[in-house]
């Protein structure tokens, strides 16, 4: 802990100058050896795309949405980054072949997409939105690549307003056997001079649909239907499809900025019930991502919420000062600006706060994350991107938001005075200004117990850049989680370029892992599925396949288990529609192979 005394003086720039530190407590962590992470390379969109030329398109490129998935049936995972309309083919041994994702000379792709068997054929396809607003399906070829032109959904609605995507959460929430999706949306919080309002209960952004399929890649509207209708309007950054009561059908997790964590359970039917309430006040946040796994060892899943940790709102909240008169919107203040939460289940659909929240909750302005087991001990532990714009110096417009803009009026139509307003306040922001800027990426060892220790800076994976989209993959199959990280390259301006960091895992371990290969067949649905490892000692290890996680990303589909010292005793994987498929006293240290039950 460091405690600072300040003075009565101030610096030629108007600022208050401390006069003493003193360090109270000091922890110091040693790591030694060789670093266990290594980058191995950045992937540059903007030069391994010759579409993306600086007079085609001035403004930054984002290779976001990142998704990770194996497309032609050898195991390695492509790297497919739609926002560039690229795919990276894995060529093993940490090489990466550029070419175009498609090759209609498409420049950027929308904010969301996901590659999963819409149709019904057993091959993987691509779901993304098109410039009309309307949802596309590319359909998925035998070689790995997508079929041209795409299946239109929604073309008799005159306006949908799919105009900004944010996630694609993927499974079949009615049990007719098909993938169905639900697309929510983002809008920028400053779009037409418009503050979400109020900060901690937005519903004023752009609508989320629940899409559902017919078999064929095509969609209609069933949002309304399903119960979703009043809470669409929410500022929305992730959202997954998932068992989280044990009854087999899909229920629904929204993470939101401007207001949290949304809970709905679905009654198989597809007809869904808000259970968000049940959370109390653990549900609020600026809400980023999320990531499921079992991470207290209970045998039940759990759901870790990012969302963006504070320091001036703890700062103004410790001193007590806000502006009269307004005491409901700075009682909301540490309930969103306390940062991420760890929310452990309990098989049946609810959901507590972990006591030991405290230790996980300060990573930063956070963004995508993953849940892995890096050093494959048998648990799962955490890393988290953060930083959001840094400019040329550290003054951070943090500060601004706090006292100003979260008092902001509520107004229902577009204010070119409060667009000039806001315009103007921003006017240096990520030009000599930052917005939590020049953060680090945060790595959590999971030490069991409750125990999280951050040790990033000691493994190499500090990095000091602003972050966005986190997956981790196999991606050279020695039985290491690896990591991919969007990051926007070094800059003083708002429209960086993004690149892909690849950081390959070294660590060295004698400890046992596993993993599962699950393929996809003809009508046959992978994503909702449960992947379970039994260890010989009776601990028992849980993984959901799912879309939608993380921050504009897909993880893959092979699902890998660290063991510690431990064997496998039974591999097992609960398909969506509740049959389950076993593997008895599978080898270590290897990938199996399951294909999807009917």
């Amino acid at each position: 802990a460091l405690r600072v005394y300040w003075g009565e003086k101030k610096d030629a720039k108007g600022f208050w100058q401390p006069v003493k530190l003193v360090v109270e407590s000091l922890k110091e962590l040693r790591r030694s050896g060789e670093v266990p992470f290594e980058t191995t390379g950045l992937l540059r969109v903007r030069r391994d795309n010759p579409q993306f030329t600086r007079t085609r398109i001035p403004n930054g490129v984002d290779p976001a949405p990142l998704l990770i998935r194996d497309l032609n049936g050898d195991h390695l995972p492509e790297i497919i980054p739609t926002g560039a309309n690229l795919v990276y083919w894995n060529q093993g041994g940490f090489r990466f072949q550029p070419k175009p994702l498609l090759s209609d000379g498409r420049g950027q792709f929308p904010d969301a997409a996901a590659i999963v068997d819409f149709t019904g054929d057993g091959r993987p396809d691509l779901l993304t939105f098109g410039p009309d607003q309307k949802p596309i399906v590319f359909p998925g070829k035998a070689d790995g690549n997508f079929a041209e032109p795409p299946i239109v959904s929604l073309s008799d609605v005159a306006r949908t307003q799919l105009s900004d995507p944010s996630a694609v959460a993927v499974g079949d929430v009615d049990g007719d056997g098909d993938l169905d999706a639900f697309v929510p949306q983002y809008l920028n919080p400053y779009a037409g001079g418009r503050a979400p309002t109020p900060y901690y209960a937005a519903l004023d952004g752009l609508p989320a649909y629940l899409l559902i399929n017919d078999g064929s890649g095509q969609f209609t509207d069933g949002t309304a239907q399903a119960g979703l209708a009043p809470k669409r309007l929410r500022r929305t950054y992730s959202a997954s499809l998932v068992d989280l009561d044990g009854d087999h059908d899909l229920d629904l997790v929204v993470v939101s900025d401007f207001s949290g964590l949304d809970l709905y359970l679905n009654d198989g039917k597809g007809n869904f019930k808000d259970i968000t309430d049940t959370l109390g006040a653990a549900h609020y946040s600026f809400g980023m991502s999320h990531a499921f796994a079992d991470f207290n060892a209970d045998g039940n899943m759990d759901v870790y919420m990012v969302g963006m940790g504070s320091t001036t709102a703890r700062r103004l909240e410790h001193l007590g000062l806000g502006r009269k008169g307004f005491e409901s919107v700075q009682a909301a203040r540490m309930k969103m600006g306390y940062g991420n939460r760890l929310l452990l289940g309990n098989g049946k659909g609810g959901f507590r706060q972990a006591s030991y929240n405290d230790s996980l909750a300060r990573t930063g302005w956070a963004w995508g994350c993953t849940p892995w087991d890096f050093d494959n001990d048998g648990d799962r532990d955490l890393y988290i991107a953060n930083g959001h714009i840094s400019g040329s110096s550290a003054k951070d417009y943090c500060t601004k938001f706090w006292r100003h803009d979260i008092y902001t009026p509520k107004i229902d139509t577009q204010s070119v005075i409060m667009a000039g307003v806001f315009k103007e306040c921003q006017s240096e922001l990520g030009v000599t200004e930052s917005w939590n800027g020049f953060e680090h990426n945060v790595l959590y060892l999971n030490e069991g117990d409750g125990n999280y220790l951050s040790i990033s800076h000691l493994m190499g994976l500090s990095i000091e850049a602003d972050c966005r989209s986190v997956v981790s993959a196999d991606l050279d199959l020695d039985g290491r989680a690896d990591l991919l990280v969007v990051e926007k390259e070094a800059g003083d301006d708002r429209q960086r370029d993004g690149q892909i960091r690849l950081v390959r895992n070294l660590t060295p371990s004698e400890n046992n892992w596993i993993g599962l290969h699950l393929e996809t067949k003809a009508d046959q649905i992978i994503w909702g599925a449960r992947v379970r490892v039994h260890h010989v000692d009776g601990a028992m290890q849980e993984l959901p396949v799912v879309t939608g996680d993380s921050w504009k990303a897909q993880h893959g589909t092979s699902v890998h288990f660290g063991l510690g010292k431990a064997e496998a005793a039974r591999l097992e994987v609960i398909w969506p529609n509740g049959k389950v498929t076993r593997i008895d006293q599978p080898a270590v240290n290897k990938y199996h192979t399951l294909e999807a039950s009917k």
